[in-house]
């Protein structure tokens, strides 16, 4: 290091001015690389596209159709922008106020969009994201299963196992709990499942086979990210649950369900008892008419 300033810094007359044209090439070479930090910092578009991707693409595309939730090429020109904002930042709200648009819109997709924890920034971001792709390009759909190659085998598609991890018979390979813990499905049959989550019978024919995949991969709602991330199904049992999902989804609602053959097993307990105690009582009854018509003989 001597060396090198001694050779930048001569002694004598010329100190005074070799310095100064160091200070001048340290200020140049900060000046650089401020120049290039600031080329490469990240546009909006950039920011909401990483965050677009972390939060947003297990329940919707930009141009690639619906999935859980709609589409979102163009929302920034048929949506107003403040409206958008509040709704990606704090749905939950918008929702408890009754939002017109908001309930339309929980009424059409049958989910609720959860509170991601996005700030006010990062939903500009997002909405700088979708506007860039809606007027250039859209991205890549997501790829939902693997395309097979001479190492991958296609995942086997099995409705049975499908319903065993659904009902717990089969554990899955993660450590995950069942399914019936919180949903329940027609196909399950009595008892049925658990009241915590949505009814599943109709998930099929609501969400389709890309909307119910992604929400199984991308686990995009607060109590199943919670509970999957750390123990996410595999390709084979998505593909499973899925088939399960399908079979049963042409089956009636597992509410309405449960609910006729209450009443029809309430029906035919309710005979049942009458039926008893007309049994049970008919010497006593016999013995009254039979006492009654004896006194009007008299």
């Amino acid at each position: 290091m001597a060396f090198l300033l001694k050779s930048i810094v001569p002694s004598g007359k010329g100190t005074r001015l070799s310095l100064s044209t160091l200070a001048l090439v340290c200020l140049m070479t900060a000046g650089a690389v401020s120049f290039a930090t600031f080329a490469h910092a990240a546009t909006p578009a950039e920011q909401g596209q990483a965050i677009f991707e972390q939060k947003c693409k297990g329940c919707h595309t930009i141009g690639g159709g619906r999935l859980v939730g709609p589409d979102l090429k163009g929302i920034t020109a048929s949506r107003d922008r403040d409206w958008l904002i509040r709704f990606i930042a704090t749905p939950d709200k918008l929702i408890a106020e009754g939002d017109p648009i908001a309930k339309q819109l929980v009424q059409e997709y049958t989910l609720p969009m959860p509170n991601l924890g996005v700030n006010e920034a990062d939903a500009e971001a997002i909405l700088a994201y979708i506007e860039t792709y809606s007027m250039t390009r859209a991205p890549p759909v997501p790829t939902l299963y693997e395309t097979p190659t001479a190492t991958t085998a296609a995942a086997p598609v099995d409705a049975a196992a499908g319903k065993d991890l659904f009902t717990g018979r089969l554990a899955f390979q993660n450590g995950g709990p069942a399914c019936l813990s919180c949903h329940n499905a027609s196909s399950v049959g009595s008892p049925g499942g658990g009241t915590v989550g949505k009814d599943l019978t109709a998930a099929y024919a609501t969400f389709g086979e890309a909307g119910i995949t992604s929400i199984l991969k991308t686990t995009p709602f607060p109590m199943m990210k919670e509970i999957y991330t750390s123990k996410p199904l595999t390709e084979a049992e998505i593909s499973s649950v899925l088939a399960f999902l399908k079979e049963g989804s042409s089956l009636p609602s597992a509410a309405r369900q449960n609910s006729s053959l209450f009443f029809i097993i309430g029906g035919v307990a309710a005979l049942l008892i009458i039926g008893l105690f007309q049994w049970l009582w008919r010497g006593r009854l016999s013995g009254v008419r039979r006492t009654l018509v004896k006194g009007g003989s008299k």
